[in-house]
């Protein structure tokens, strides 16, 4: 069915380009609607349509479906934030909803979804990484935070393992950051082995009172 539709685009992506060359908007617009409405997953269609949209919500729909298909087309991009920044002074407030690693969406005030291009390298949340190198060390990390939560006395036994292993990983780290997460961990089976020691005293003293 693609193979059949593919032509009949071309070809109506033709008629929008000339008609735009030729200053008549209406008909370039209802061509490239067409394309769309035969082929939605076409990017340049929707960009093509979008340089003719009646209205600036149909525009900013249009863009955002372009740019969602093909953010690499850096026309798309770049009229893509012109019409964000116009609509931004029509509406301050832009709801966030959700984000990828190429662009974040929005809703405006008419509950039109927005995709708007990121301008930054996407970074995963520290938390979210995977521990990698460091995942024994972080494992005895956990096993020594929920000793702690249980009355402190495998958190003395677990957070000097947690420690010894942060320690001993640290001479293979490959990278400033592994090295960094190990540090933190060192220092965190620390921090739980000194709260530990008195929690797990109390705890002793309580159930075998001298």
């Amino acid at each position: 069915m693609q193979n059949k539709l593919q032509p009949e685009v071309s070809k109506l992506l033709e008629e929008a380009e000339t008609f735009s060359q030729q200053g008549k908007r209406q008909k370039a617009y209802q061509s490239s609607l067409k394309a769309t409405t035969i082929a939605p997953g076409e990017s340049l269609a929707w960009y093509l349509r979008s340089q003719h949209a009646p209205s600036r919500e149909e525009q900013l729909m249009c863009l955002s479906r372009a740019y969602s298909l093909d953010p690499n087309h850096t026309e798309t991009k770049k009229d893509l934030h012109a019409a964000v920044h116009a609509l931004v002074k029509q509406e301050p407030f832009l709801a966030y909803v959700y984000e990828t690693e190429l662009f974040y969406q929005v809703r405006s005030g008419r509950d039109l979804l927005i995709n708007v291009p990121k301008d930054r390298t996407f970074e995963v949340p520290y938390l979210k990484k995977k521990p990698g190198l460091a995942q024994p060390a972080f494992r005895w990390l956990t096993f020594a935070l929920v000793a702690l939560f249980l009355g402190g006395v495998g958190a003395v036994l677990f957070a000097p393992v947690a420690a010894f292993q942060a320690l001993r990983l640290q001479a293979s780290a490959p990278t400033d950051g592994e090295r960094t997460r190990l540090l933190i961990v060192f220092i965190l089976a620390v921090i739980i082995w000194l709260v530990a020691i008195p929690i797990s005293w109390l705890l002793l003293i309580r159930f075998y009172p001298a």
